[in-house]
């Protein structure tokens, strides 16, 4: 199945770049372009689009926030990717909270950009590896948060996958640098979201923040 993409950004070049990026994957199609935020409804409005990938500083009076909640209003399933130079924690948190599904900085690897698209399509979560170092290292020094024990619900194998997910590796990758098959990692993922009580990826990740899992 073929992903239709609404591209927005501000940079026409920029946008120019992303769009031949995508349409190299054939399963990815950048079918409208946006240069301001109410054109980026307008566009959603008008065109059938499965992903939409966000820069957060678009001109035209609507914030990346203000966009993202506009467009999950009129499209509740939308997959909203978050493509923007912002690399700290406060817009991560924002995006999060309203409801976008990856958030990837300008710096990233290409692949991590497709990467992006792809899982967000598919409901999934996605962050930054470079994002998340950059909050890992505002928490260096700091006594973790305790989180009522919870940590000590999981087995090793749980802990050494729960790591890996939070650092923003897919079920593949942690299989094979933990040498298992994705259907364990699979059933490791699913027995850490239920002892934990979370709910997607951006959660792991503050759970492996809190709790010191990223220092190890």
């Amino acid at each position: 199945m073929t992903l239709r993409v609404l591209l927005a950004d501000d940079h026409a070049v920029f946008r120019a770049g992303v769009r031949a990026l995508l349409e190299r994957e054939t399963d990815l199609d950048v079918t409208a372009e946006a240069s301001t935020g109410p054109e980026t409804l307008e566009a959603l409005a008008r065109s059938a689009v499965d992903v939409l990938l966000l820069d957060i500083s678009l001109p035209g009076g609507l914030s990346g926030p203000q966009v993202a909640e506009a467009a999950l209003v009129a499209c509740p399933h939308l997959a909203i990717v978050v493509l923007t130079m912002h690399d700290d924690e406060y817009y991560l948190r924002e995006m999060l909270q309203v409801g976008v599904r990856a958030y990837v900085t300008k710096k990233s690897d290409a692949s991590d950009v497709v990467r992006a698209v792809r899982l967000a399509a598919q409901g999934s979560h996605f962050v930054d590896r470079a994002l998340v170092s950059h909050v890992v290292d505002s928490y260096v020094g700091r006594p973790t948060s305790p989180k009522h024990g919870r940590l000590k619900t999981l087995s090793r194998r749980e802990t050494d996958v729960c790591r890996l997910l939070a650092m923003g590796y897919t079920n593949a990758e942690v299989g094979g640098r933990l040498s298992i098959s994705r259907r364990t990692v699979d059933s490791h993922r699913a027995n850490i979201m239920a002892k934990l009580s979370l709910r997607n990826r951006a959660e792991v990740v503050r759970f492996a923040i809190d709790n010191g899992l990223m220092r190890t």
